[in-house]
């Protein structure tokens, strides 16, 4: 439907308490890339909080989307809402509600490639953290301060910390890079991000192993850093609140390669697998 004729409730639970669940996927000629990993964080945290799921319509729907509308560069978002609240009370969901399950696309620019040469500004913060780490939920508030931050210093993105402990970015993971190859945070302190797993699964095959141990600010000052997103790919980090880190920008080049490739073999899988029963 057009935009203008979609509507949500007010008393639905993502409006009033922010319980929604989204996926941001990359679009190329109007196929998602890395499809069944969204699909199976989508579902894995849907069953987690308890919200009412069914992948294959869930396929159907977003099949139907970017046949319609679908661009040859371009962003596609899925959310499932927590569904009406009767009488606009009650941090319980009751049995009765349905959640709403909304996908959207729309086109967007590729992002500078200088950005993948020369590096990008990353500032921290400490009193920023998203709710429940694990889940990409519609609970956005930290992330959307983080971004206005990062840009009122003139950087790309905010990073999280707890103390001197750093999480993730507003709207992306976090690398360290290291003599001994990358260290990536704990599973559960931050967002277990696609385009993370699957990088991590290519520099394996570079012969980088990815250790998951915390790391810290002073980490990063003496190392180099990695952002990763599925809009971004893999990006290396020129400085991190003004100070010059290591450069990454070859083993970000490198990384950058191998993951085109993987979206390239996911998009294919998708063409391949239209038509097909829907599990």
């Amino acid at each position: 439907m057009a935009a203008e004729e979609a509507k949500v409730s007010v008393f639905d639970r993502s409006v009033l308490y922010g319980e929604s669940l989204f996926e941001t996927l990359k679009v190329v000629d109007q196929a998602p890339c890395l499809w069944e990993r969204h699909l199976a964080r989508f579902t894995s945290s849907a069953a987690a909080l308890g919200l009412p799921l069914e992948p294959g319509v869930v396929e159907q729907g977003v099949r139907r989307l970017l046949e319609a509308e679908g661009p040859a560069c371009g962003v596609l978002r899925m959310q499932l809402t927590g569904g009406t609240q009767p009488g606009g009370r009650g941090l319980l969901a009751p049995f009765s509600r349905q959640p709403r399950f909304i996908a959207s696309v729309s086109s967007t620019a590729p992002l500078d490639p200088t950005f993948y040469v020369e590096g990008v500004a990353v500032i921290v913060a400490s009193d920023l953290a998203r709710p429940l780490p694990r889940h990409k939920s519609g609970s956005y508030l930290a992330s959307v301060e983080g971004k206005r931050r990062a840009e009122a210093a003139g950087a790309f993105e905010c990073l999280f910390a707890r103390g001197e402990e750093l999480l993730e970015g507003a709207f992306s993971n976090l690398f360290l890079v290291t003599e001994a190859g990358l260290r990536r945070v704990p599973i559960g302190s931050a967002l277990e991000g696609v385009t993370m797993g699957t990088v991590v699964e290519e520099a394996a095959g570079l012969g980088l192993a990815a250790e998951e141990t915390p790391v810290s600010v002073a980490d990063a000052r003496i190392g180099g850093l990695l952002l990763t997103g599925s809009l971004i790919g893999v990006l290396p980090v020129s400085t991190l609140d003004g100070a010059q880190l290591l450069s990454t920008t070859q083993m970000a080049q490198s990384l950058m390669d191998r993951l085109r490739l993987r979206e390239e073999a996911s998009v294919r899988e998708w063409r391949e697998s239209s038509g097909r029963p829907l599990g």
